[in-house]
């Protein structure tokens, strides 16, 4: 069972957007499984971790490609865009430092919580912006 399915979000117009989500909710199912088996201490806590420091390195990309094309566009809504990147990104910050201080169940809690973001962002945000986006591209 995963903790999101590609199936709940909505599908975007522009590919690139599109595989940044899918390959983001994978790293997302696979630090479930992972998280699992960790707690029944049937997984390496040093996969775990690489799991989890490949998200955060994904997520600051997906963010900035995102945002490098908002600006490119003159997307209208940057500003809120980026606000709720930047709120998401302090969010992670915070529990990538609990995790590396030794509290890694802080930044696991914080795993479970992003699909419910996630699905929201996506859905009514990343939406609009790669129907927005795809338009530009187009008259460009």
């Amino acid at each position: 069972m995963a903790i999101v399915y590609i199936e709940q979000v909505d599908e975007m117009s522009l590919e690139q957007m599109q595989a940044t989500h899918e390959s983001e909710i994978k790293i997302l199912n696979e630090i479930d499984k992972l998280a699992t088996m960790y707690h029944i201490h049937k997984a390496d806590p040093a996969e775990l971790e690489a799991k989890l420091d490949e998200y955060v390195e994904h997520v600051k990309k997906h963010f900035e490609s995102e945002e490098v094309l908002m600006r490119k566009y003159n997307f209208p809504s940057y500003t809120m865009h980026k606000t709720a990147h930047d709120t998401f990104l302090s969010d992670l910050d915070y529990a990538r430092k609990q995790w590396k201080n030794g509290e890694l169940k802080k930044m696991i809690n914080f795993i479970y919580k992003v699909p419910e973001w996630l699905l929201l962002h996506v859905n009514t945000v990343d939406t609009p912006t790669s129907n927005f986006l795809e338009r530009k591209m187009k008259e460009s």
